[in-house]
């Protein structure tokens, strides 16, 4: 569920869909009182102390000692049942069998430079081009998202000697200057230009606010919108869709994806 709440920095809403958990309700800060220890407050006011937060996300609320399977478990011995993961902890923590391989792997193979290859990134790469669909035979490893988005726009200017690309308004690729340059959340990209040059924007897949009129029932004619751009402008490397919107999930259907065909020469999953 997403609820407006004043921004920290302006005091204005904030967009609801937008990225971000900011919380500061007077509901929140009664909680804190009536639950919190002592050792729970001096680790939550050395973190205010040391760390720089980020302005979409409210000042930690808790401090844990533990994590297991889906439950979190904080400083008093409370668990909490972690309904988010991050996208990426869907084995949950401490998985017996991930504990099992990263010790093997600390035991043996700590680190590996680049200059060398190895058994677990050669077995992997194997293992994302089977999976993959088509012609899709090579894997280039990044250490998060928005460095993916970056590595991916390099690449396709150097594949199609093109510089510019067209991404959607109100899509989330990550926060790092090119990202936000692509991204369409004004939250992200106000008072950070100029931004990367060449990042043209069109509007994204959304039935429930669609301007071309279609009533709920996407009829992808803003794919056809992004077609027209193409021919328009020129010099496009990349056409950068978020295959489903991480904050509120809007998932275009297949049909849009059909539509916009071979021009979508690079596609984010959130």
């Amino acid at each position: 569920m997403s609820t407006q709440h004043p921004s920290p920095l302006s005091g204005k809403l904030a967009d609801p869909s937008a990225e971000g958990d900011v919380n500061l309700s007077p509901h929140r800060k009664a909680w804190q009182a009536r639950h919190l220890g002592d050792a729970s407050r001096a680790l939550l006011e050395a973190d205010a102390q040391y760390f720089l937060h980020q302005s979409l996300s409210t000042p930690c609320l808790e401090s844990l000692a533990a994590a297991e399977g889906i439950y979190l478990v904080d400083l008093e011995g409370r668990r909490y049942i972690d309904f988010h993961g991050n996208n990426v902890h869907q084995v949950g923590y401490r998985n017996p069998r991930v504990l099992a391989a990263i010790r093997a792997a600390l035991e043996t193979l700590p680190f590996s430079p680049r200059r060398f290859t190895n058994h677990y990134a050669v077995d992997l790469a194997r293992r994302l081009t089977e999976l993959a669909p088509g012609d899709l035979n090579k894997v280039l490893f990044a250490p998060g998202g928005a460095e993916a988005i970056g590595m991916a726009l390099k690449l396709a200017r150097l594949a199609t000697g093109r510089h510019k690309s067209i991404s959607m308004w109100d899509a989330f690729h990550g926060a790092s200057l090119d990202a936000i340059s692509i991204g369409g959340e004004a939250v992200f990209r106000k008072g950070m230009g100029p931004l990367l040059s060449g990042t043209e924007h069109a509007p994204p897949c959304d039935p429930h606010a669609c301007l071309y009129g279609c009533g709920g029932i996407c009829n992808a004619r803003c794919a056809d919108y992004i077609e027209y751009v193409l021919a328009k402008e020129e010099d496009v490397a990349a056409v950068i869709v978020e295959t489903v919107r991480c904050t509120d999930v809007q998932i275009p259907p297949v049909e849009y994806y059909q539509r916009l065909g071979p021009a979508a020469i690079v596609m984010e999953h959130c």
